[in-house]
């Protein structure tokens, strides 16, 4: 089985459903409710394991019940929870998530500075079982040793280059052979420029392979300093949460397998597709065969 280590965020949502999301500090009320598991790696390792790949997820949270909620539900959908690292006295990050009845959401997200502070010592010596890792920017210790040893043993390395409060780390960037931005973590990086500029002054730090994914209207990458682009599928939106994390984990398996960067982009951008025409957190992540009769029915 092809596997993948997700390294990074793991945090619990709590989802509201609302007609509208208020624009003003108004009470509002809520048309459904439920409790998911969030954060780009976590996510991101959960779309790896229900595309049909082995997921590893490395990651810090607190020794508190959230931790345990999150925990458990990252082993019920298969992915291999055994090195998270658990530190006493703690929180685990939480999310509040308002979604509005377009699909667009609103995120509050609460992480305990100390659950990305302090040194540590990860089994560097797993990724020799692994085919590809994935790395966010939120725990910038974890994401160098685990991009480091992985380029040092020559299996890709993707960074979900994101906007966080930890900022963007431009060795991070340096170190992973495909960088694929949000598109308002490509704005920040950037200063706003056209995604051409932007992406190209992105490769000068990595020097390797840098895209871009932009919701609804693809992803863009760059291809021989020309701009490559793949329309987003089209789908009725019910919820867009978790989207790009989807994306970024089904296209880390892609690259695993061996498949082309389009090709992955391809197949991720069937899988968040499918996700976005459900709701339910993680259960709206499609498996293999979903993607597959989606893609050859599209």
């Amino acid at each position: 089985m092809t596997k993948v280590i997700c390294n990074g965020l793991a945090v619990l949502d709590h989802v509201f459903n609302l007609s509208t999301i208020p624009k003003k500090p108004i009470k509002s009320f809520a048309k459904d409710y439920f409790v998911s598991g969030g954060g780009n790696a976590a996510t991101a390792a959960v779309a790896v394991s229900r595309a049909g790949g082995g997921a590893i997820f490395w990651g810090r949270l607190g020794d508190d019940h959230n931790g345990d909620l999150i925990l458990r539900e990252l082993e019920e959908f298969g992915v291999d929870i055994r090195d998270v690292l658990r530190l006493p006295g703690v929180k685990s990050g939480v999310s509040s998530v308002l979604i509005d009845e377009k699909g667009e959401r609103l995120i509050t997200n609460y992480s305990d500075q100390n659950l990305f502070s302090g040194t540590c010592v990860l089994p560097l010596e797993r990724l020799e079982e692994v085919d590809a890792v994935l790395v966010d920017f939120r725990w910038h210790e974890g994401a160098i040793q685990t991009a480091s040893y992985a380029r040092k043993i020559g299996i890709p390395v993707i960074l979900d280059a994101d906007l966080t409060p930890e900022g963007m780390n431009k060795d991070l960037i340096k170190i992973s052979t495909h960088v694929l931005f949000s598109k308002p973590g490509l704005d920040e990086f950037s200063g706003g420029e056209s995604k051409k500029a932007a992406l190209s002054f992105a490769k000068e730090f990595n020097n390797g392979w840098v895209g871009v994914t932009d919701g609804e209207h693809g992803t863009y990458w760059l291809e021989k300093d020309s701009l490559r682009h793949f329309k987003a599928f089209q789908v009725k939106t019910i919820d867009t949460l978790g989207a790009g994390d989807v994306f970024h984990g089904i296209f880390s398996l892609g690259l695993a397998e061996g498949k082309t960067e389009e090709q992955s982009i391809i197949f991720a951008s069937a899988g968040a597709a499918i996700h976005c025409s459900k709701t339910g957190g993680r259960k709206s992540i499609p498996d293999r065969e979903e993607i597959h009769n989606f893609l050859k029915n599209y």
